[in-house]
């Protein structure tokens, strides 16, 4: 970077600040899109402190309701009693909640498992934690349900059938094998019993390949020549597949899990759907930076530790009790370290294109009309769908890079340090594992919504059609 370049610019903002005044320049500032980077950057340099690695799973927690706060206090809601004020006190509760189920690392001298996670706990507790477990299950998958019910995404689809009927049957099979697992008589052999969790995977498996072959939500009911027909779906017609999807995983990854830990996958899914509403009508930017903050901190809430002696290698033998192949137990393992970022990476199309929409499922509408409300304006616009999804792969490929390359750095600067192999070099590994599952999950997600974007052009343009 040129000196002169530098003083040119310094030199342009001074002289902005003298014409327009200190006050309308900060009102020309998104201060929410500074908070989230210098958040970030915080988070980044922390890389080179190892006070910092040890207690980043707490400190995440404060980094999100910042955040949640000044979008609180900028959008200003007319009384306390609002829907804002609602959800942010529930987002920043579930971000609060979720630290029940921290794990710990040996460097943490102060840190105990909290009395959820206990191992040694009486019958009773045992059978309370199930039922809590199951309870909280069965509700997450049922409020899905009406969730997507709500933006009319189950109007005759394959989204239903997926719904309706295949997570009904793997919360079942969950279930059971929960019940058989911890239960002191053997009723099943343990060859038996593996056959659960594998129904369970087998049924996720064609889930998602029934969601990505067929993702569109649209259903298109005719009415008389003097009113325009009625059209279903469009609330959500972009990420519903996407959507589909992270609840055909919650299944899987309570499996993974465990019963004990289980509902923290409920704390997570409330914390989205919370941000979700929350940040609407916010950038591209600030979305990517709280869904990254909040994929880093159920990192943590999950069990897990910066440290290779924290990972769940047991995830492996969930289903099976031994593996000819190594590609089975690492794909395991893998979705049970990383499980955060592959949910928040599956949900986060329903973060950056949430809309203002009509209050019913379904809404009167001229295809022609760029007024649509809700997710049809993509398709009416497709530029503006290319500029999200260009801004949404961009942001988070910087952030991502920013934080590695720090994280890099972080590592050389210490590389005589004693604790570089047990706290700096094993956090600069997790960080490049982040970028590459993040990476690759928004990649495989930005091509679910290309091929819905075509498959609902294409039927679209037929109705248009056949109205003219």
């Amino acid at each position: 970077l040129k000196l002169s370049s530098v003083y040119e610019e310094i030199s342009k903002l001074i002289k902005s600040v003298y014409e327009k005044g200190a006050a309308n320049l900060l009102n020309s500032i998104n201060l929410l899109d500074l908070s989230g980077v210098v958040i970030v950057l915080f988070m980044s340099v922390g890389f080179t402190t190892n006070s910092y690695i040890l207690v980043e799973d707490y400190t995440i927690i404060f980094f999100f309701g910042t955040l949640v706060l000044i979008n609180y206090f900028l959008k200003k809601p007319a009384n306390i009693k609002s829907e804002q004020t609602f959800l942010s006190v529930a987002a920043c509760a579930a971000s609060r909640l979720s630290a029940t189920f921290y794990g710990c690392r040996e460097e943490q001298f102060w840190c105990t498992k909290t009395w959820w996670l206990g191992s040694e706990v009486s019958s009773r507790m045992e059978n309370c934690r199930y039922v809590f477990s199951v309870v909280v299950l069965l509700g997450l998958m049922y409020g899905l349900y009406q969730y997507q019910r709500a933006q009319g995404a189950l109007t005759g689809s394959i989204l239903s059938f997926i719904h309706c009927r295949v997570h009904v049957i793997q919360c079942t099979l969950v279930v059971i094998y929960w019940a058989l697992s911890i239960s002191q008589i053997k009723v099943l052999s343990e060859t038996t019993l593996c056959w659960l969790p594998r129904c369970v995977y087998l049924l996720a498996m064609f889930a998602v390949c029934a969601a990505v072959y067929s993702p569109t939500t649209i259903y298109l009911q005719s009415t008389s020549s003097s009113t325009p027909p009625r059209l279903y779906g469009a609330m959500s017609c972009y990420s519903a597949a996407t959507l589909a999807i992270y609840t055909t995983l919650l299944p899987v990854c309570s499996l993974l899990l465990r019963h004990a830990a289980a509902p923290v996958l409920a704390l997570l899914t409330v914390q989205l759907l919370c941000i979700a509403r929350l940040t609407q009508g916010c950038s591209v930017r600030t979305k990517v930076v709280m869904c990254h903050m909040i994929a880093v901190q159920y990192f943590y809430a999950t069990g897990h530790q910066a440290a290779v002696q924290q990972f769940d290698w047991n995830a492996a033998f969930v289903g099976f009790t031994s593996h000819p192949y190594h590609a089975v137990p690492v794909l395991m393992i893998g979705l049970r370290t990383l499980m955060s970022f592959v949910l928040v990476e599956l949900f986060i199309p329903t973060v950056v294109l949430q809309s203002s929409g009509p209050s019913e499922a379904s809404q009167e509408v001229d295809l022609g009309n760029p007024d649509n409300t809700a997710q049809l304006r993509y398709y009416i616009d497709r530029d503006l769908l290319s500029s999200t999804l260009h801004s949404l792969t961009h942001s988070s490929a910087a952030l991502a890079l920013a934080k590695c390359i720090l994280a890099c750095a972080a590592c050389f600067i210490h590389r005589r340090h004693l604790m570089i192999w047990n706290i700096f070099t094993p956090r600069m590994i997790i960080e490049m594992c982040f970028t590459l599952c993040t990476n690759t999950v928004l990649v495989l997600v930005v091509m679910v919504i290309e091929r819905t974007d075509n498959i609902l052009r294409a039927e679209l343009d037929k109705i248009t059609k056949q109205q003219k």
